[in-house]
């Protein structure tokens, strides 16, 4: 088959544990990521349909991922993969290697960035709004069920619970360079984000005001009574 390389830049300890995970599950990490990568395209492009990345919100994003410490690795695809890998980058104008590290951090789906997404950590009927299909009992049935579409169970949970795709899912703000799109209100040095910090700003003046008229004294309840 025809493959290529592609280079990529994974946040360090992200890359350190999936390949501890990856060499526990005795599996090829190069030709895992090419399957996953192959299969979350299509997700991806859907999640992002009729946006593209500013190129203010572009440099933000790539600037946190390297401020977070990166290490460069090379990756072996295939050239039908990287091919529709550059296609949504360049239509969509984001951030190759957030797309890469978002999807490393979310194949691993610790329980800690579960409970911050608001995302189920087993798959039951009570943790989903409408029916899923259920996991096989055989262990080989099982893997090729996860193995063809392994973020799927997520991505469910993430219309139902946000309304939204696992790539559009509001992420901690220090993990801002995983973020496949930002609009430019959620970029700092942008006048969008100024004006929304100025908006912000009003309507907690506004509270304050509210409760400070709230809470102060009718004149007339004020002074001694005959």
């Amino acid at each position: 088959m025809n493959q290529t390389k592609i280079t990529v830049k994974i946040y360090e300890p992200l890359l350190r544990d999936f390949d501890k995970q990856i060499d526990a599950l005795f599996i090829k990490r190069d030709a895992f990521l090419n399957s996953m990568i192959q299969g979350e395209v299509q997700h991806l492009a859907s999640d992002l349909d009729g946006k593209r990345l500013s190129g203010k919100a572009k440099r933000y994003i790539a600037g946190e991922l390297k401020r977070l410490g990166t290490e460069t690795v090379n990756v072996t695809v295939d050239k039908s993969t990287a091919d529709a890998l550059k296609a949504i980058v360049d239509s969509t104008n984001i951030v190759r290697d957030a797309f890469i590290n978002r999807l490393i951090m979310l194949l691993r789906s610790s329980n800690p960035l579960l409970k911050y997404l608001e995302l189920p950590e087993f798959i039951t009927a009570s943790a989903f709004e409408s029916s899923v299909d259920p996991m096989p009992t055989s262990p080989m049935k099982a893997m090729e069920a996860v193995h063809s579409d392994p973020l799927f169970y997520l991505r469910v949970a993430a219309r139902e619970r946000h309304g939204t795709g696992l790539y559009l899912i509001d992420l901690p703000p220090k993990l801002a360079g995983f973020a496949c799109y930002l609009d430019e209100s959620r970029v700092p040095g942008t006048e969008a984000y100024a004006q929304t910090q100025r908006d912000v700003q009003a309507m907690l003046d506004e509270l304050i005001n509210l409760e400070a008229d709230a809470f102060q004294k009718p004149e007339a309840a004020v002074g001694s009574t005959s």
